[in-house]
C-alpha cells in the first residue's frame, strides 16, 4: 500500500481510538458527555471527516493507478506476443490515425479531447494503442507523455485548519457587507440594591448602555498563472492538483487568521516563561494552565474549553513526567502509567488537558519566539466564512495564459476579548 496513504488510515484509527475512549469513559461512569468532552469530540469529528475525505481520494487514485497499471499489463503481453512474430515497430501501428485515403478513421486530436473531457474509454485504449506503436527516433518524443506516478504526488507539507474548525462558523453566503454585532458596555448593577428602610425610595439611574463591534469581511482570494498548452495537454488531475493547492495554501490563511485574533484578543500573558528550561518545569507549566482557565471562569463568568499551542509546545507538555518518571499526559488513561495525569493525547492525535481539549495548530506560528499558548472558550471566537468561488480566468492574460483562482471572503471577530482567552508566553528558547 502507498506509505502515505497508511499513514493517513492510521491517523484515522487513532483518532477513532480517542473517540471511543471519551464515549466509553462516560458509558462506564453512567453519564452523558460534558462540555468539555463535546468540544474535544466536535473538533475530532471535523478531522475525522477531512481525513476521512482525503483517504478516500487517495484510495480513489490509488485504484485509477491499479487499473492503469492491469491495461498496461495486458498491452503489453499484446506487444511481447507481436515481437515473438519478428514484427517490427511500424507493423505494429494499429492504424487507428491514417489519412482518411489510407483508410483512417479516427481523428488524433479529436480522440485526445475524449479521452480527457468526455472520459471516452475507446478513445484512450486508441491514443494508448496509438502511442506504444510509435517510433520515437523517427516520429519524435514530443508525442509520448511521460510516466507519471500520480498516487505517489508529493505536494507541498501543509498542516490543515483545526483551529478554524473548532470554532463557531457563521457562514456570509458571498456578501461582504460589514457586520454590526451590538453588545453591552454598562448594566444595572448599581440599581439593585437593598432597600435601606420601609417607604424609602431604591436607585433609579440611566445605568444600562450598549454599543457595537464592527467586523468587515475581506477577500482571501488570489492563484497562479499557468500557460494555456499546459492545460491543454494535461489531464484533468493536473487542474485538481493546482486547484488542491489553491485550497490548502487559503486553508493555512484562514487558520492564521483565527489564531492571530485570539493573540491579540487575549492580550499580556497572564504567565510568562522566560526560557523553554523554565517552562520544562512540570508543575509550574501544568500550574500556568490551571491558573489561565480559572482566570477565563472568572472573568467571562463561564469555563474555557480549548488549550491552543504549537506542535513543539504540544511536545514539551508530551514530554513532562511526574516524580516516579511517570507521563503526565499519556496516551490513554488507562494502564500502569495512567497515574496523577493532567491529560490524555499522542504525538499524532491531539487530547487534552486538564479538561481543556488540546488544539494543535501553525495559526499561532511555528517557531518564532515569543510563543504564546492560550486558553479560549470556542463559543466566543466567532469565522464569518463565505462561500469559496473557483475560477479561471482565460482572457486577462491574453491568450497564451490562463488565471486559476480561489475567491472568498473572512473575517473573525472575538467576544468579551481580554476576558474569554487567557495566554502563557514563553519568551526565548535559552
Amino acid at each position: 500500500m502507498n506509505p502515505y496513504l497508511k499513514g493517513k488510515r492510521d491517523q484515522l484509527e487513532a483518532l477513532r481510538s480517542s473517540v471511543e475512549e471519551i464515549q466509553n469513559r462516560a458509558v462506564a461512569e453512567k453519564r452523558d458527555l460534558d462540555d468539555t468532552e463535546m468540544t474535544a469530540l466536535r473538533g475530532q469529528a471535523e478531522k475525522l471527516k477531512a481525513l476521512g475525505a482525503e483517504i478516500e481520494l487517495l484510495t480513489e487514485q490509488e485504484n485509477r493507478a491499479a487499473d492503469v497499471a492491469e491495461l498496461s499489463a495486458k498491452l503489453d503481453d499484446r506487444t511481447e506476443q507481436r515481437q515473438q512474430s519478428d514484427a517490427q515497430t511500424r507493423d505494429r501501428d494499429p492504424g487507428h490515425y491514417r489519412k482518411e485515403s489510407e483508410g483512417g478513421t479516427y481523428s488524433f486530436f479529436a480522440d485526445q479531447y475524449r479521452a480527457k473531457f468526455l472520459g471516452d474509454e475507446a478513445a484512450k485504449t486508441r491514443l494508448v494503442e496509438h502511442t506504444r506503436a510509435l517510433d520515437t527516433a523517427g516520429e519524435g518524443v514530443g508525442i509520448i507523455a511521460p510516466k507519471w506516478m500520480t498516487e505517489e504526488f508529493q505536494a507541498i507539507a501543509r498542516a490543515g485548519r483545526p483551529l478554524a474548525n473548532a470554532v463557531r462558523r457563521i457562514p456570509l453566503g458571498m456578501d461582504p457587507r460589514p457586520i454590526t454585532i451590538p453588545k453591552q458596555t454598562a448594566g444595572t448593577d448599581a440599581n439593585v440594591v437593598e432597600q435601606t428602610a420601609e417607604g424609602d425610595d431604591v436607585t433609579w439611574t440611566d445605568a444600562y448602555d450598549t454599543d457595537v463591534d464592527t467586523v468587515t469581511p475581506k477577500a482571501t482570494a488570489g492563484g497562479p498563472v499557468v500557460s494555456r498548452q499546459m492545460l491543454d495537454m494535461s489531464s484533468p488531475a493536473v487542474d485538481q492538483l493546482i486547484f488542491g493547492d489553491l485550497i490548502a495554501a487559503y486553508n493555512e490563511k484562514v487558520e492564521a487568521k483565527v489564531g492571530g485574533a485570539i493573540v491579540t484578543a487575549a492580550g499580556a500573558a497572564l504567565t510568562t516563561f522566560a526560557t523553554e528550561a523554565a517552562f520544562g518545569t512540570d508543575q509550574d507549566a501544568i500550574d500556568a494552565v490551571i491558573d489561565a482557565a480559572i482566570q477565563v471562569r472568572m472573568g467571562r463568568k463561564l469555563p474555557a474549553d480549548l488549550i491552543i499551542m504549537r506542535a513543539r509546545r504540544w511536545g514539551a507538555f508530551k514530554k513532562m513526567r511526574d516524580g516516579a518518571n511517570r507521563p503526565l499526559i499519556p496516551v490513554t488513561s488507562e494502564g500502569a502509567q495512567a497515574v496523577n495525569v493532567n491529560g490524555v493525547g499522542s504525538v499524532n492525535a491531539d487530547g487534552m488537558i486538564e479538561g481543556l481539549a488540546a488544539i494543535v495548530t501553525e495559526g499561532i506560528g511555528t517557531t518564532a519566539y515569543p510563543e504564546s499558548i492560550v486558553v479560549q472558550r470556542a463559543s466566543d471566537v466567532l469565522l464569518f466564512e463565505s462561500n469559496q468561488l473557483r475560477f479561471n480566468d482565460p482572457y486577462s492574460e491574453g491568450p497564451a495564459k490562463v488565471r486559476l483562482a480561489i475567491w472568498a471572503y473572512v473575517a473573525v471577530h472575538v467576544r468579551y476579548a481580554g476576558t474569554s482567552g487567557e495566554a502563557i508566553s514563553v519568551t526565548a528558547a535559552s
